[in-house]
């Protein structure tokens, strides 16, 4: 994971459960450019599933995913791959 000044977007769903962090991210994440880079920060376990499918069918990468196993934070770097 970089800097946090390094992403253009922070999002943060800690706390949320199924579907609402995929939901949060849909509503944000337009404001994404191509180049931009964005960090979604997610404990629910079931986020990775929503958060690939989401970018699969909405024009987005996943570039990373890590996790931090003390505090079950999970990060998720997602880039647009093409303006619409």
């Amino acid at each position: 994971m970089r800097k946090m000044s390094d992403y253009c977007l922070v999002i943060d769903t800690t706390g949320l459960r199924c579907p609402l962090p995929v939901l949060k991210v849909r509503k944000n994440l337009p404001t994404l450019k191509k180049t931009d880079l964005a960090l979604i920060i997610a404990d629910d376990p079931l986020a990775e599933i929503d958060l690939r499918h989401f970018c699969s069918v909405q024009s987005y990468e996943m570039k990373n995913v890590s996790s931090n196993t003390s505090d079950k934070k999970q990060y998720f770097e997602i880039m647009r791959l093409s303006s619409k």
